[in-house]
């Protein structure tokens, strides 16, 4: 789901669920928090799937309502009772309340926004890389509240040690040490930057305000392949910095199952902003494969700073989807195209040009 759908379902939706119209919000309270529910569901097999409407289509504004938990169950557990239809004329008559009552000053709302937060955090972030290839990944609250959760509760500490980093075919150690884990100004995070000189490092941090965080540093693996490639092909790397696609894969795949992880086991937020960044991206060009009758497969240079993909995800996403719709979007950035995230092995497949 895109940031702007959710701004404007939240905010003509009045923080109110769109049935019953009890007050909803977005500060991770489980008793109240509203929930985006779809009208047409995600996929064809889910409630009125079989529904026209494109998949392409089904998690804009207008297949989304704004639902307390109870009536959200409610839509899909009895989808006879509650077609497209219906659910579309609820919502509209609801959002005409909203309305009504706005204008007569009896009903007001916290906007749900979120972006000043991860604005600002985004700009950290490209301080603390130090000018080296990164790959961040976050989940953050829809509206930023402090202390929301308690990031020294056992629970919390024993889910951010039991955390696997990438290993890659065994580049990188992929347990963490529970040493390295301390509280910190934000919350709790787990952090080894002793060979941030060479490339290494990570850092893993749950903030009180339910803000969760996944840095990993790709210098090193950017260094050995740029060496490699250099050697290969001189003339065609140029000056270009080379990431293997298999190393960022692995990390992505390693940060998304870390976060749904924290998510699940310590978070109450029933939808969050997912935002995944590659940092000091300028200049680097992804490595597919390797030579065959074809040659060496290279992706194109990229012209920016920062490769970013941001979107709305509900708790449930299963993780293997999300990677794949992550992983889809960066290889997209290099110029180049991925038909699947797996082959009959379990193995990443490779991306392709057009």
């Amino acid at each position: 789901m895109l940031v702007k759908d959710i701004k404007i379902l939240w905010g003509r939706s009045g923080n109110r669920c769109a049935i019953c119209k009890i007050e909803l919000t977005p500060d991770g309270e489980i008793e109240t928090i509203g929930e985006i529910a779809h009208i047409v569901s995600r996929t064809q097999q889910g409630p009125r799937g079989e529904d026209i409407l494109s998949l392409s289509k089904r998690d804009e504004y207008s297949n989304l309502i704004l639902l307390c938990p109870n009536h959200h169950t409610e839509i899909d557990k009895f989808p006879n009772l509650w077609p497209s239809q219906k659910i579309h004329q609820t919502k509209e008559a609801h959002e005409k309340w909203v309305s009504d009552q706005l204008k007569l000053g009896i009903l007001s709302y916290k906007p749900v926004d979120n972006s000043t937060f991860i604005e600002s955090i985004q700009n950290y972030w490209k301080s603390f890389s130090d000018n080296k290839i990164w790959v961040v990944a976050s989940v953050t609250p829809l509206s930023i509240n402090d202390d929301s959760i308690d990031t020294l509760d056992d629970s919390i500490i024993d889910t951010l040690n039991s955390i696997k980093l990438p290993d890659a075919d065994n580049f990188w150690v992929s347990d963490i040490n529970k040493y390295d884990t301390r509280p910190d100004a934000n919350g709790i995070t787990n952090i080894k930057l002793k060979n941030s000189k060479d490339g290494d490092g990570h850092k893993i941090s749950i903030y009180r305000n339910g803000h969760c965080e996944f840095l990993f540093c790709l210098e090193s693996s950017v260094n050995t392949m740029t060496h490699y490639a250099a050697k290969q092909e001189a003339d065609r790397i140029g000056l270009c910095r080379v990431i293997r696609y298999t190393h960022l894969a692995e990390i992505v795949k390693k940060q998304i199952e870390a976060l749904q992880k924290i998510w699940n086991k310590c978070l109450q937020f029933k939808n969050m902003t997912l935002t995944i960044n590659i940092l000091n991206s300028r200049n680097a060009i992804l490595f597919s494969r390797e030579k065959d009758s074809r040659g060496a497969l290279y992706g194109y240079p990229v012209n920016t700073d920062n490769l970013c993909y941001s979107t709305i995800i509900d708790k449930n996403c299963p993780a293997n989807d999300l990677i794949e719709i992550i992983l889809k979007r960066l290889v997209n950035y290099f110029g180049l195209v991925l038909s699947r995230i797996y082959n009959e092995r379990g193995e990443f497949v490779r991306p392709e040009k057009l």
